[in-house]
């Protein structure tokens, strides 16, 4: 008898999808052995369905690495994603606008803005609309406008007012709950009263409120582990506690203020390796000859002068662009502006050593004719003044102009020991210790009295406090 064929649908895999579990079963000539065989290759089938419809989610086993996030997720390709939230990564480009996503589903959704009106698959029905929508979210948004229908309630207490779209709320919010000037995204950590126009600032603001932001990955810091802020602290921590230092042994230890100081000072270190290297095998070139040696070497070396000057006929050569420019401002120029600064001294100078030279020997009190090599030196011509004033070494003058100076309300004389009213009431309850006079430096302006008080007495007071205390100390001083 020949053989049937039945199918039987268990189940889709997705709903909307036209293709589903499919199951074909050949049909002998008995029915019996049909139902027997029916129901013994229907009962493993539909026992796998039940468990694939009854089994539990899978397990969470994947944790972000970073201190103080408890992201887990169930699949690492998940878990790279989160990743890139702390690192920064953006490896998905547009290729219109070269903007970058974390996401190649936030990719996908930007590439979407590039496309006409046109291609968006949902359209409004309401007659008179053309609007259309990529989601049917959308859509189902939009046509609750139409419906007049408001969702948005405003939370303030005792405020009734509803809203169709969240941007009025927002609005609302920040126009009529909220001080003057208020932007409609809000900072609602403890103490913080700054709003932004965007939410993408918010986010970016909310996190200056994370005190481990940022950690020091120095050596010596990884058993404490500091964490800071903001980028600035760890910066101040940078240098101030672990300074750009000199490597090399004849330096012992040499510190710079920044990373570009130290690039520099290591280049000269280079410089002066392969000068010796020249030097060493000019010196077996000279022996195996029976040459004299060439003349001593430039100051510098003769390494590293990439910076030749233009001008006809010179053939001078340089190790810096600054050094460069200012000897076409000297030479070729004529530009003198180191100048004398006596009255009656007509002096000037090209370059500032010149000048230095010129008042130790021609206005200091043992004051001798100027040599014949000097004038070469100078190649200026002027007055030479018969004195240097003994008060200006003695700080007298100073003193004396310091004094003219506090006549006016715009000069400010420096407050150490006693700095009540730019301390903290703790630190300021008495005077600074080991401090027995006055000083004597007079500012006019708040930012060199900050300079002054931390070189000098070496006291570190923030920016506003001290502008503050200049602002009420001028005042109260009459005009």
């Amino acid at each position: 008898m020949s053989t049937l064929s039945s199918t039987i649908i268990l189940r889709k895999r997705k709903r909307g999808q036209d293709d589903g579990l499919v199951l074909h079963l050949a049909s002998s000539s008995s029915p019996e052995n049909d139902v027997s065989s029916s129901e013994s290759e229907l009962s493993e089938p539909l026992a796998s369905t039940s468990k694939l419809l009854q089994s539990p989610k899978r397990k969470k086993r994947y944790a972000c690495p970073f201190e103080g996030c408890d992201k887990v997720y169930t699949k690492p390709s998940r878990l790279a994603e989160h990743e890139r939230s702390h690192t920064g990564d953006r490896p998905f480009a547009c290729v219109t606008c070269d903007k970058r996503y974390l996401r190649e589903s936030h990719l996908q959704a930007h590439s979407r803005s590039h496309l006409p009106t046109s291609a968006r698959p949902f359209a409004c029905a309401e007659p008179g609309c053309e609007k259309r929508f990529w989601t049917a979210q959308h859509l189902q948004s939009h046509s609750e406008v139409h419906r007049g229908e408001k969702r948005y309630q405003c939370t303030h207490p005792g405020c009734e007012e509803i809203f169709a779209k969240h941007h009025q709320l927002r609005d609302h919010l920040c126009t009529v709950h909220a001080p003057p000037g208020t932007k409609p995204y809000q900072c609602e950590h403890d103490g913080c009263t700054k709003s932004f126009s965007m939410n993408q600032h918010l986010r970016a603001h909310l996190r200056t409120h994370d005190e481990k932001r940022y950690t020091c990955i120095h050596v010596s810091c990884l058993s404490s582990q500091p964490y800071f802020a903001t980028w600035s602290a760890l910066q101040h921590h940078m240098r101030s506690v672990h300074p750009p230092s000199c490597p090399h042994p004849e330096c012992n230890g040499k510190i710079f203020t920044a990373q570009k100081g130290l690039r520099a000072h290591m280049k000269i270190h280079e410089q002066r390796n392969v000068e010796a290297e020249l030097q060493a095998a000019l010196a077996e070139v000279a022996a195996d000859s029976d040459n004299e040696l060439p003349r001593k070497r430039r100051r510098g070396g003769e390494v590293g002068r990439d910076w030749v000057c233009a001008v006809s006929g010179c053939n001078k050569d340089f190790k810096s662009k600054k050094a460069l420019t200012v000897h076409n401002k000297v030479t070729h120029l004529g530009l003198r502006e180191f100048v004398c600064p006596h009255e009656d001294c007509d002096y000037a100078f090209g370059y500032k050593h010149l000048l230095q030279r010129h008042l130790t020997k021609q206005h200091s009190t043992t004051a001798e004719p100027p040599s014949n090599e000097q004038g070469a030196d100078n190649q200026d011509t002027g007055k030479i003044s018969d004195a240097f004033n003994i008060d200006d070494i003695t700080g007298v003058s100073y003193d004396t102009r310091a004094k003219e100076m506090m006549q006016t309300s715009k000069h400010l004389q420096c407050p150490h020991p006693h700095l009540h009213g730019l301390l903290e009431p703790s630190a300021s309850s008495s005077s600074m210790p080991g401090a027995s006079r006055n000083c004597d430096y007079v500012f006019s302006r708040a930012y060199d009295l900050r300079r002054h008080l931390r070189a000098i007495h070496g006291v570190d007071i923030e920016k506003d406090r001290v502008e503050n205390w200049v602002k009420a100390h001028r005042d109260s001083t009459p005009v």
